[in-house]
């Protein structure tokens, strides 16, 4: 009789901790492709425009805030050696702050940009771009000091110059 209910008992906790484990990787799985490339951007204007030269590209980035568990995975990350700042919006000219005469933004002459579009820009290392989206100068976010390109931002590109 002992030696049954401990077998029963046994079985019920492997099938508890199974449910337990697959629930657990269901809801991770649920909250992952819930950070892959959303369509939705923290803004919806552009606000930075700049010229640069290709010298990094990252597939599947995942970019972190400082709240616990807030990020954010761009499909593509890339980095840029600014050659020129061509524009930043006028609401936003306190805060981002740019130099047109030493080519840098925020004090750096490097940029990245996180592209959320679902196509595969065709760039390569090396590559002058032109790219356009929404820029977040302060620290807390997943999004910040890097150009944001996506669907959702009004004008916001990156294509190749010729």
């Amino acid at each position: 009789m002992r030696k049954r209910f401990l077998i029963v008992t046994i079985a019920i906790i492997a099938v508890l901790a199974t449910v337990s484990a697959v629930s657990i990787h269901l809801m991770n799985q649920a909250e992952n492709s819930s950070h892959m490339y959303p369509q939705s951007s923290f803004n919806e204007s552009s606000n930075l425009s700049v010229k640069g030269v290709v010298t990094s590209i990252e597939e599947n980035h995942k970019s972190e805030g400082y709240i616990v568990g807030s990020y954010h995975t761009f499909r593509f990350y890339i980095q840029l050696n600014i050659t020129e700042v061509i524009w930043v919006a006028d609401d936003h000219a306190e805060y981002i702050q740019v130099s047109t005469e030493n080519n840098t933004v925020m004090g750096w002459d490097t940029i990245y940009v996180g592209y959320d579009n679902l196509d595969n820009p065709q760039l390569v290392v090396g590559q002058a771009v032109e790219c356009k989206g929404y820029y977040e100068p302060r620290t807390d976010f997943e999004w910040s000091f890097r150009i944001t390109v996506s669907p959702s931002i009004s004008e916001s590109y990156l294509k190749p110059q010729t």
